[in-house]
């Protein structure tokens, strides 16, 4: 086969230019405030979005780099359905720290190295070293920081009043609010935050579930909801049970509860199967035959009239002489059914589809419903059906409204993209997170601050807060002009300022009084046992980089290997491009360095985090963040070449010699 192409040699200097090719498009509608992104399909269509991942995959790029990023960027919203455009803003802030260490460093990091002569080869082999070294930073320095340092800061949604583990609704309306504000129109956002919030406390049964609802949310969100241009976006709700965007086969209206079927075969068979051969020798048999087929089907809905079965699901198209018959006995069909929503069916049912002859069915073969009723969403009839679902997971469908088509399907793509967030949330983070046992506790306060505050006590009540005691302070927003104080018999509360942050010491029955005005019911800091490594959060508005960002440089001060230094260095200097973007779109007219001066200087004094940012962001989802971009640049920066083939067209197979091969 002949081939023809060129080489093309790849250095940093091209890398950071195709990368900000797409800085330049996602940075214009990065945060709360960015913009909309209008595009114009082929077919004649207008976009108009601002969620990164639609709009990096809308573009027609050629460059493979470009689509190595792309790709990239993709991968890494399937895990969190976050955090697509933070991904093009930090990986071309770690392309610009590492164009910058690879000059300064080049000399330092080769000196061994006689060989390398021209300033391309040491730039090279200066990035190679490091792309092998940031796997290693990620897991020796990375990872401890977040486990010893990062942790004391982390907050939970779930609160433990009383031994009552309840999941906090105000934490989950700020972590849902914080995600919307990046996808979702101004006009829009609180409303779509709030049906959220509504549809994962609608669906959610039993606490201890909570992954796997949101899980099973996450999955087949396809067949959870339903979208309806053409009336407002206020005209968005939930419903009780699954719509199936069909109408009826056949509609027989009952009451009270209904047995329903599932099958995935035609229920009137055919003469013969498509293996074996069936031969008529007159007229006659083949009039017997097809009565006895017909007699056959309407024998198997009588009987199955007799089993009280009211409903019947298909994945295949049934025949007319069944529907027929399903009319004579008071059976409501729905049939060609796909095979997601009979898996959604089966799943939230618990039943499978029938794989026995129908003549024997029985009622343990089939599940209960609550309500089957047609149903009509603009123009357009469906099916809505009520079950009762599982233990854990209550089923609630979805109705997306937009004033055109591009709008709802942009609302039911943030909505699912938000529960690809939950889940990630929810899900227990890696064990390498977890605290050594000489180490603060990553549900409790920082103990250095802790510490501070043991030789204080209650001026209105005399009662000292030393030991144990203090360490079972929980973290609530409470307004600084409102002290709230408190005192019973053997309980006391009290409020212990540190700067912005404010530590309630609770105890005995006084536990509910933490709750008081001036407080919220919002993220708490003492998550149960079972949940201590789920449901992590962090304040928004770059609050998790900002903070990194400190330790990587503290870290990068002591270190003695100088290679992890400069690496820590130069990844803490990347992470700022995130806050700064922030910031600046806020405060145009204020400096960020200022800003980041008064709150580094704020976290040496207190060694605490500023709770005033708001809206709440998962943590575990900003470091998968941190760990794609790190996984993208060590492999951006290993490549030396594109080699760009063109393939002559073939005529035929027989032309083609072992010469040509």
């Amino acid at each position: 086969m002949r081939m023809q192409g060129h080489v093309k040699d790849l250095d940093i200097n091209k890398i950071l230019q195709v990368a900000e090719s797409l800085e330049n498009i996602v940075c214009r509608c990065f945060g709360p405030d960015g913009g909309q992104v209008l595009f114009m399909k082929s077919t004649g269509d207008l976009l108009i979005t601002k969620d990164g991942r639609r709009i990096l995959e809308y573009l027609l790029l050629d460059h493979p780099v470009a689509r190595m990023i792309v790709n990239s960027a993709s991968r890494h919203y399937s895990v969190t359905g976050d955090g697509v455009k933070s991904f093009v803003l930090l990986l071309c802030a770690v392309l610009r720290e590492l164009q910058a260490t690879a000059d300064r460093h080049e000399g330092l990091l080769l000196s061994g190295n006689p060989t390398v002569n021209t300033r391309y080869q040491r730039q090279g082999h200066v990035l190679r070293r490091i792309s092998n070294m940031l796997l290693t930073f990620q897991t020796r320095v990375l990872e401890h920081i977040i486990a010893k340092h990062l942790c004391p800061h982390f907050l939970s949604v779930f609160s433990n009043i009383k031994g009552d583990i309840t999941l906090c609704r105000t934490s989950i309306q700020q972590t849902l609010d914080a995600y919307f504000c990046g996808r979702v129109g101004c006009n829009n956002r609180m409303f779509v935050s709030r049906l959220a919030c509504d549809y994962l406390y609608s669906c959610l049964l039993d606490i201890n579930k909570i992954y796997d609802v949101v899980s099973l949310v996450s999955k087949s969100f396809d067949d959870l909801h339903t979208e309806v241009p053409g009336l407002p976006v206020d005209n968005s709700r939930i419903l009780p049970g699954l719509v199936l965007r069909r109408p009826f086969s056949v509609y027989c209206p009952a009451e009270g509860e209904l047995h329903a079927l599932i099958v995935t075969e035609q229920i009137h068979q055919s003469l013969s199967a498509s293996d074996i051969g069936f031969v008529v020798s007159s007229g006659v048999q083949l009039q017997v035959s097809q009565q006895y087929v017909r007699e056959r089907t309407e024998r198997i809905l009588k009987q199955l009239q007799n089993n009280h079965i009211k409903l019947i699901f298909s994945s295949v198209k049934q025949q007319e002489i069944v529907l027929f018959y399903a009319k004579l006995s008071g059976i409501s069909i729905v049939d060609c059914l796909t095979s997601e929503e009979i898996g959604v069916l089966c799943t939230i049912t618990g039943t499978s589809p029938l794989s026995k002859p129908l003549g024997d069915v029985l009622l343990s073969d089939t599940f209960l419903a609550t309500s089957c009723r047609p149903l009509l969403i603009g123009c357009n009839k469906y099916v809505h059906l009520i079950v009762s679902g599982s233990s854990a997971f209550k089923p609630h469908s979805l109705v997306f409204c937009g004033p055109v088509k591009g709008l709802s399907e942009q609302l039911a793509a943030s909505f699912h993209g938000s529960f690809m967030m939950l889940s990630q949330l929810f899900q227990p983070l890696d064990a390498t997170w977890e605290q050594p046992s000489n180490s603060p506790c990553n549900c409790l306060p920082n103990r250095s601050v802790l510490a501070q505050k043991q030789n204080q006590h209650c001026s209105k009540c005399q009662n000292d807060f030393t030991g144990e005691r203090t360490e079972q302070a929980i973290v609530t927003h409470c307004s600084v002009e409102k002290d709230v104080h408190k005192c019973t018999v053997g309980d006391c509360i009290t409020k212990l300022s540190t700067g912005n942050m404010w530590l309630s010491q609770v105890e005995g029955k006084g536990q509910h009084d933490a709750w008081t005005e001036g407080s919220t019911d919002t993220a708490t800091q003492i998550p149960p046992a079972s949940f201590q490594n789920v449901g992590l959060v962090l304040p928004g508005g770059g609050s998790f980089e900002m903070l990194l960002q400190h330790h990587l440089h503290n870290f990068a001060k002591t270190c003695q290997e100088a290679d992890l230094a400069m690496i820590s260095a130069m990844f803490g200097n990347a992470l700022l491009c995130i806050p700064r973007q922030i910031y600046q779109a806020r405060n145009r007219n204020k400096c960020f360095p200022l800003f980041y001066s008064k709150y580094t200087d704020r976290l040496q004094k207190q060694n605490w985090l500023d709770l005033t940012q708001t809206g709440l962001e998962s943590v575990s989802c900003k470091y998968q963040l941190v760990a794609s971009v790190l996984h993208c640049i060590s492999k951006l920066v290993s490549i030396n070449m594109i080699v760009a083939i063109k393939r002559e067209p073939k005529t035929s197979v027989s032309e083609e010699t072992d010469e040509d091969i």
